[in-house]
């Protein structure tokens, strides 16, 4: 790394003068990396952006460690914005596609020149702001707990970096300034900033949870921002597999009856409409739900007086959603939800209007068994056998795994079972698209993704004469015991089958084989238990925290204060027996502790000086010291003949002390002041290792 350019009166650097000068660099990286990573936790940036920047950053506290020194020459600097500006048009029209995204890119690009060419203080003050836009950015795009993190330690390496700059800034301006020894600058200024950025944490917490704020800022000017990852209202065939890779959270379920069942699905909604390679939601009208007080009442009084199955109780929590559909399991007979309106599309789908793209909070009462029998209008059944121009081997093979005998719901079985038992769930995509997707399944791959396997049902359904659609939402999940929710995460996104049966009404099917499960045990998933959870609790109380979050923190608060003080209140008839029980048995346990603590708080400090002072006349003595270091050795020197009841005086300089002493100690202080003044004063650093002999000997003689 290049030099910092300083003043030429300031060109020879002392031991601190350089501690601070390499602390001030770690932490303006620091500063730099804190909002680059802030900026990468929200997802918006690409691989190649990432590793470019990290490399960057990389490079640089190789640098700044003595590691790795060259310099980049100004006109290869200048080359590569030039190329950049050039780049950028490319980027935005034919890359990115997308304004944001691009002017991010430039960001990174431009984070990296300007970290590894910094040598002014005019470039750490652009490096700074570059950093502070990589924050302001990750602020406007980030919904998960890890911001907070990277938002702390952006605000510990701001304190790290304006204190070093300040101290730099004095050093630059004095020619000959006694400072601190070389390892003691840089610990200093940890724990100030350490203890600053503590506090300031602490004031910024509490401020929060008075104040109350809602976060939609993001929303309103980012609309086009992904919210729901893993869900959409249209499924093309191939989509989910990317989809199935992401682990992101996107719900949280808490069950307020009993434990979840296994395999539990949560039905988004059902597309019926089939072009061949895609499957999409009917143009159809749908209903407006009656409410009261936030809550509609879904189901007919046959359905809520059944006793056939369990009934469920949750609620369900999902982090960001553009298209308002609520995720329900088992029969839905009331749903709580603080939406302006509640609508039942044709495919039995519930959604809340309007959709800001905000958390999506509701509550359901369901029952989970077997549907009640519906019937199908003419026009319906007609939707739900409608299919495309498709590959005549479809028909011939529908038929023949249906079989001729049976009734539909045995038919429907056999289909299933032979996509079951006879193809291959896989996550690998093919490399090139192919004209017909669904043929390519059935008889040359044989393997695919859940919305393949689904597709080929219903299709082959409705080839023999049964009425099928295409469900769409989320399996399963796994239990939180950190947090008590059930988490949903994109990888959980799912395609089944709903077809109808004369009798019986929608019944599902799952023809997807089950997939091997990539749940991680022992460490790694306790460890993202607790980072799931904490998400889960900045998703509620920062993303989503508002006047009613307050208002519920204050409940709560008096609500525990009341409990303590009518148990107080209770307890006052018959304290007195208790308090004297409780203090003839811990009687000797709380006098031996106040005894300890009293000895602690008299002799602790005392002792501690002591033992501070005898490692540091031993590290000076090993290794020499700087004339701070000389101080530290008179002022222990001082405390000795103290305690032998000698004081020095405010006004009176050290070599007229020593020369009040009496003969016996006289001698050796003065020689002492010799060598203090010469290392002190004199800038003769030799002398520190005589010093500190000559005071271990003056404290011996003094014990005698």
């Amino acid at each position: 790394m290049p030099p910092a350019r300083t003043s030429p009166r300031t060109s020879a650097r002392t031991p601190a003068s350089a501690s601070v000068e390499r602390f001030f660099q770690f932490s303006l990286l620091g500063l730099v990396a804190s909002g680059f990573f802030a900026l990468a936790g929200s997802r918006y940036l690409d691989r190649p952006t990432l590793w470019l920047t990290f490399l960057a950053l990389a490079l640089r506290g190789a640098m700044i460690a003595g590691w790795v020194r060259f310099t980049i020459p100004p006109l290869v600097i200048s080359a590569a914005a030039l190329a950049y500006v050039g780049f950028y048009p490319l980027d935005f029209y034919f890359l990115s596609r997308d304004f944001f995204t691009a002017t991010l890119h430039g960001v990174c690009f431009l984070a990296a020149v300007k970290i590894l060419t910094s040598e002014t203080n005019r470039d750490y003050l652009y490096t700074a702001s570059v950093a502070f836009i990589e924050l302001i950015g990750a602020a406007l795009l980030s919904f998960e707990a890890t911001f907070f993190g990277w938002l702390a330690l952006y605000i510990l390496f701001a304190i790290a970096a304006f204190t070093s700059s300040e101290i730099r800034r004095g050093l630059e301006r004095n020619e000959i300034v006694v400072q601190p020894a070389r390892a003691r600058v840089g610990w200093r200024l940890a724990v100030v900033t350490l203890a600053a950025t503590f506090g300031i944490l602490l004031i910024t917490g509490g401020l929060f949870l008075i104040v109350p704020r809602t976060a939609r800022a993001a929303a309103m000017l980012f609309p086009n921002a992904p919210r729901l990852t893993g869900y959409s209202n249209v499924v093309d065939l191939g989509g989910f597999g990317e989809i199935s890779k992401d682990n992101r959270p996107v719900a949280h379920i808490l069950s307020y009856s009993r434990e979840l069942p296994r395999n539990i699905k949560w039905r988004g909604t059902a597309l019926s409409l089939f072009n061949g390679k895609r499957w999409s939601e009917p143009p159809l009208a749908a209903t407006d739900l009656t409410t009261s007080h936030g809550t509609a009442e879904v189901a007919g009084r046959l359905q809520r007086s059944r006793r056939d199955g369990r009934r469920l109780l949750y609620r369900v929590d999902v982090n960001s959603s553009d298209t308002g559909t609520l995720f329900i399991a088992g029969t839905p007979e009331y749903i709580n939800f603080t939406a302006p309106r509640l609508i039942r599309t044709v495919e039995d789908s519930y959604r809340v209007l309007p959709v800001t793209g905000e958390e999506l909070r509701y509550e359901v009462s369901a029952h989970y068994g077997a549907p009640l029998p519906s019937t199908l209008s003419a026009a319906e059944r007609v939707r739900y056998l409608q299919l495309p121009p498709i590959n005549t081997r479809i028909w011939s093979q529908a038929r023949e795994w249906a079989g001729a005998d049976g009734t539909p719901a045995e038919r429907a079985r056999r289909i299933q079972q032979h996509l079951r038992l006879d193809y291959q769930y896989s996550l690998e995509s093919a490399n090139q698209p192919v004209r017909d997707p669904l043929s390519n399944f059935l008889f040359v791959t044989k393997r695919g993704y859940c919305e393949y396997f689904a597709s080929a049902m219903a299709v082959m359904l409705r080839t023999q004469g049964i009425p099928a659609r295409v469900a769409t939402g989320f399996q399963s999940g796994y239990y939180n015991e950190v947090s008590g929710l059930t988490v949903i995460r994109a990888s959980d996104a799912h395609a089944w089958v709903e077809a109808w049966l004369e009798g019986q009404g929608w019944v599902t099917f799952d023809p997807t084989p089950p997939a091997a499960s990539n749940r991680t045990l022992g460490l790694s998933a306790r460890v993202n238990m607790y980072l799931d959870a904490a998400d889960s609790m900045w998703q509620q109380w920062v993303m989503a925290y508002d006047l009613g979050h307050q208002a519920a923190l204050a409940a709560k608060f008096e609500g525990t204060l009341r409990n303590l003080s009518e148990a107080r209140l209770r307890g006052q008839s018959d304290w007195k027996p208790g308090f004297l029980t409780t203090f003839r048995t811990w009687s000797a346990v709380l006098i031996s502790l106040a005894l300890f603590t009293g000895l602690a708080i008299l002799f602790a400090p005392r002792l501690w000086k002591r033992l501070r002072g005898r490692y540091q006349l031993r590290r000076i003595g090993k290794t020499g010291g700087s004339a701070h270091d000389a101080a530290l050795l008179y002022q222990l020197m001082l405390d000795a003949l103290a305690r032998r009841g000698f004081r020095k005086p405010a006004g009176v300089t050290p070599l007229e002390f020593a020369r009040t002493l009496p003969p016996a100690e006289s001698e050796p202080v003065l020689r002492f002041t010799s060598l203090y003044y010469a290392v002190r004063f004199g800038n003769d650093a030799a002398s520190a290792i005589p010093l500190a002999d000559l005071l271990r000997q003056i404290l011996h003689d003094l014990k005698r």
